[in-house]
């Protein structure tokens, strides 16, 4: 199979995956929500954000394990690719155990340092029990993960999430249909998949990777400082996320309340998955990009990331520019159960996260550049002095102004704007060699092509009034197109242009 077949199987497969997903937690949330309350359904994505910050110590050894023992499989060292496996397995192992006792003591006082409503307590505990437990065992056997990657398969992972979510669907409505509402079920559930998927991911590893598994004599002190030279910049990077988008909903809770902290909660819902677009696209060229660095071909890689920057572009402006329009007439469909003003708060909060997103969807493939060149001091210490001054901006702004819970939101936006027009561009230029403004060419396009898709965009808002699904579907169809067109136009050139019309023309035939 050629590595442009690989790229579109595996991007498709994961659209389709992020499609079916974003389907089942459409009907989901509003679901879960009305059945455990509006105090307590904040409290799940708090859990879940809780656990990002244990990753803040873990990422020091898993982030950059895919890179190596992609890297080694690649080159055919089996021997250095099954000592990074092994090496890793057993320190995952080792910090489990390490932060096992700490986490579950947390957990048992939980109610001493959260805002929880008293008849809610235990509810909210063996929730979060659950979803610590599943993170321990995913972490333990995080290295059987790496397999897809490695071999260049991530549309298997796509459809194995899409098997998770079925599972979790099917198992919380039968939960909430037969059995009292409690929000511990959705933690039930996450731990019930989790072991599914620690299951595939060692199928899949004896089946794609045969010659990756454990070997107690290659754990070796090297290669997990191998994977903690490189990888504790993306540590320190995980740390800045969290302080930019991980802290959030903990500091909702803490000034202002848990009924806020759940229309944050449902502010970023849509936001992340809308995100995740960018990573599907992103992480499609991963591995190619991984490969061709490997081969030491600079030239070559250079090229190939510009036409990831295009791609990612081109596909993901559209969807973030027509929820930044559309959303109110979304949320007030979405979730009927909530007033105006709290659909109004709700979307204004979606569109401070989206901020940033519109802009940085044209240079998205640079962090990746970052992480497989290993250049990563620079970025991390620029995205942890952004962290720390969020963290300190939204405290000082909710003690002494009247913004409220948009308090929280306003200062990252600012902050992830200025990042990617004045550093990320240049930064990705010079550890490529690049002329510095090299990668401003398609971000000053792309901005150009949103500000156009979104006057239209609001244009067609103006004048249509959307008060049924049926008109918000038909509305974003014919609006996606006219973006999707305008796109085409601006974003491309010529000759990116010709060779789209071309793969249309061959697709065509071939259905034919």
């Amino acid at each position: 199979m050629s590595n442009k077949k690989k790229i579109a199987i595996n991007m498709i497969a994961q659209f389709i995956s992020f499609i079916v997903n974003l389907g089942i937690n459409f009907i989901l949330a509003p679901f879960i929500s009305k059945n455990v309350g509006k105090d307590i359904y904040g409290f799940i994505n708090l859990a879940f954000q809780t656990t990002g910050y244990i990753t803040i110590v873990t990422s020091a050894l898993n982030a950059m394990l895919g890179r190596y023992i992609t890297i080694n499989v690649s080159r055919k060292d089996y021997e250095s690719a099954r000592s990074y496996f092994s090496s890793a397995m057993a320190a995952n192992i080792i910090m489990s155990a390490i932060c096992f006792l700490p986490v579950t003591c947390s957990i048992l006082y939980l109610d001493k340092w959260l805002q929880i409503p008293a008849k809610n307590t235990l509810d909210v505990k063996l929730l979060w029990a659950f979803i610590f437990f599943d993170f321990f065992a995913s972490l333990i056997t995080n290295s059987y993960g790496v397999s897809t990657f490695a071999a260049n398969r991530l549309d298997l992972s796509a459809r194995r999430a899409m098997e998770c979510n079925f599972i979790r669907a099917t198992l919380l409505f039968i939960l909430f249909a037969f059995f009292p509402s409690n929000a511990w079920y959705v933690g039930l559930t996450k731990f019930i998949t989790g072991f599914y998927i620690i299951a595939t991911n060692i199928y899949f590893t004896k089946k794609l990777t045969p010659e990756l598994y454990f070997k107690k004599s290659l754990v070796k002190l090297s290669s997990i400082m191998d994977l903690i030279k490189t990888g504790i910049w993306n540590s320190v990077q995980q740390l800045s996320a969290i302080l930019v988008n991980g802290c959030d909903t903990l500091i909702t809770n803490l000034y202002i309340n848990a009924a806020s902290m759940t229309l944050m909660t449902f502010a970023k819902t849509f936001p992340n998955y809308l995100m995740s677009i960018i990573g599907i696209v992103c992480s499609s060229f991963g591995p190619e990009m991984t490969y061709i660095y490997a081969e030491g071909d600079m030239d070559k890689f250079t090229t190939y990331v510009k036409h990831a920057i295009k791609v990612c572009g081109f596909i993901c402006s559209i969807p973030i520019l027509g929820f930044i329009a559309f959303g109110t007439e979304f949320f007030s469909l979405w979730l009927p159960a909530y007033n105006s003003s709290e659909i109004r708060t709700i979307q204004i909060l979606s569109i401070m996260i989206l901020a940033q997103t519109v802009f940085d969807v044209y240079i998205y493939p640079l962090y990746t550049v970052n992480q497989i060149t290993a250049k990563l001091r620079i970025p991390v210490f620029v995205s942890l002095g952004i962290g720390v001054a969020n963290i300190i901006g939204s405290i000082l702004l909710c003690e002494h102004s009247s913004l409220g819970i948009y308090a929280i939101q306003i200062v990252s936006s600012i902050l992830l704007t200025a990042r990617v027009f004045f550093f990320a561009p240049i930064y990705a230029a010079h550890i490529l060699k690049q002329k510095w403004w090299t990668f401003y060419i398609p971000l000053l396009r792309g901005t150009f092509s949103s500000i156009i898709v979104f006057l239209c965009f609001a244009t067609i808002r103006y004048f249509v009034t959307i008060n049924s699904w049926l008109m918000l579907i038909i509305i974003s169809i014919f609006s996606g197109i006219l973006g999707y067109a305008i796109n085409y136009v601006i974003v491309l050139n010529k000759e990116e242009r010709i060779m789209a019309r071309e793969l249309i023309s061959k697709k065509l035939k071939r259905k034919k």
